[in-house]
């Protein structure tokens, strides 16, 4: 036996207007189910009922510490900067004259002595004018000679006229011609002895660019660049080019640092350093601090001053233009109690949250926390009244503290009520596990006290 189920075919119906269509429209939508509207209201009001329960359990949450034990070690504050090696001289080595280049006799890193012949350039112009310079000083020591001559006739001349009108024999015109003769005869004689003068300067002048055509090493050293090839033309008339540096000894370096303005007035002339470059990370190259130069220098705003610190190379490890970072210590305290920075700027959510103003007035006394924008931490200065919260039990209690030197890290803190081995709360969760508006807070605050 079974059920067959027959549907019946549709009627045709007749075709009905416009009017009577839209009627028929409005007509459905009136009989749409009720319940369907009801469905979705009573989804609304679940999930609104929802985000409340779940807001207000993460309101209530108990929060989880998060902590670490104080320490006692020692402290180290030191000064980074970033700075660029040096040899401690270096020579520009150029020619001051110009010619064509015959000879070049030496290249990249020889070693060379002072005096040695680093190039040479044709001499064969400059041998020219050095005869031509000599010749016409053999002509203006002739020229002398002639000028003396006349000179001794003119004073003779001068001695007869004078005898001869002291006997009456001749007019006194005739006297003071032979005067006037010798006069000029002693000026002649001064204008060949300035010649000779000239004409000597100017030999020197042309021995001298004679030499200029044998390039010498001005000081012992190594030949860090070349810039100059044979058979090319120099030409000194504008500027001298530089064809040769030369850097003296390389086992003794500097480093160039450019210091931070917040952290120049921590450094001293003769305080110990240290420099690190990428090369060798695992080497440590030990110096002082040489010189602090007081000419400041700005990039995009920040003000830094430069450091000259000498530092030992004896492996010739160094090399001109690395780059180095440079540390130097200026306060080390030993086995000091110390706490993480972090601890310093925490602050649990219940100052963090409703209360936050009241929270802000607690934490006054040194700075450590500030109860602004939902209550940011701040690290107090050195020698500041600061407080950090200490775990005992299940809950979190504040302690005020002393703060002292800071390596960035750890911070030196002094208070009767801490000992070594104390938890100290550096963040919270809640219950899941998330960060709380505490924890959040923490964790924008400021970083710590930067270290260069």
């Amino acid at each position: 036996m079974f059920w067959a189920m027959v549907t019946p075919a549709p009627i045709p119906s007749a075709p009905q207007s416009p009017a009577r269509s839209a009627s028929l429209g409005r007509l459905r939508a009136k009989r749409r189910p009720w319940w369907i509207l009801a469905v979705i209201a009573l989804v609304a009001v679940a999930a609104g009922v929802a985000v409340v329960t779940v807001r207000r359990k993460a309101a209530t949450a108990v929060p989880r510490y998060l902590t670490a034990p104080i320490t006692r070690g020692d402290l180290t504050e030191t000064v980074r900067a970033t700075g660029t090696v040096r040899p401690v001289l270096e020579v520009q080595v150029g020619a001051q004259i110009s010619g064509r280049v015959t000879r070049v006799a030496v290249d990249f890193n020889s070693r060379v002595r002072q005096g040695d012949l680093l190039a040479e350039l044709d001499p064969t112009p400059y041998r020219a004018q050095e005869a031509q310079a000599r010749a016409s000083l053999a002509s203006a020591r002739a020229v002398l000679v002639q000028r003396r001559a006349d000179l001794t006739l003119a004073e003779r001349n001068l001695e007869r006229a004078t005898a001869l009108r002291a006997q009456g024999l001749n007019a006194q015109a005739d006297v003071d011609a032979a005067q006037a003769t010798r006069d000029a005869s002693r000026a002649t004689v001064g204008v060949a002895s300035a010649q000779i003068q000239q004409a000597t300067a100017t030999l020197e002048v042309a021995r001298t660019n004679l030499t200029y055509t044998r390039i010498l090493a001005p000081i012992d050293g190594i030949v860090a660049t070349r810039s100059v090839d044979p058979g090319q033309t120099v030409a000194a008339s504008l500027q001298t080019p530089t064809l040769f540096i030369i850097v003296n000894d390389l086992t003794q370096m500097r480093v160039i640092a450019n210091v931070d303005e917040a952290n120049i007035g921590k450094l001293t002339e003769g305080m110990e350093a240290s420099a690190r470059v990428d090369a060798f990370p695992r080497d440590e190259f030990r110096g002082t601090v040489r010189e602090l130069r007081i000419t400041p220098t700005t990039t995009s705003g920040v003000v830094t001053y430069q450091a000259v610190i000498d530092v030992a190379n004896p492996q010739s490890r160094l090399r001109p233009g690395m780059t180095a970072t440079v540390t130097a210590v200026t306060s080390h305290h030993p086995g000091v109690l110390r706490v993480p920075n972090a601890a310093l700027r925490y602050r649990p959510s219940a100052v963090a949250g409703a209360d936050a103003g009241s929270g802000a007035r607690e934490w006054g006394d040194g700075g450590v926390a500030s109860g602004r924008g939902g209550g940011r931490g701040a690290r107090a200065g050195a020698g500041e009244r600061g407080g950090v919260y200490v775990l005992r039990g299940t809950s979190a209690v504040r302690v005020p503290v002393r703060v002292g030197l800071t390596d960035g890290i750890y911070t030196e803190v002094t208070a009767a009520e801490l000992s070594e081995g104390a938890l100290v709360v550096v963040d919270e969760t809640d219950a899941t596990g998330a960060p709380s508006a505490a924890g959040a807070s923490t964790t924008r605050g400021p970083r710590p006290p930067r270290v260069f």
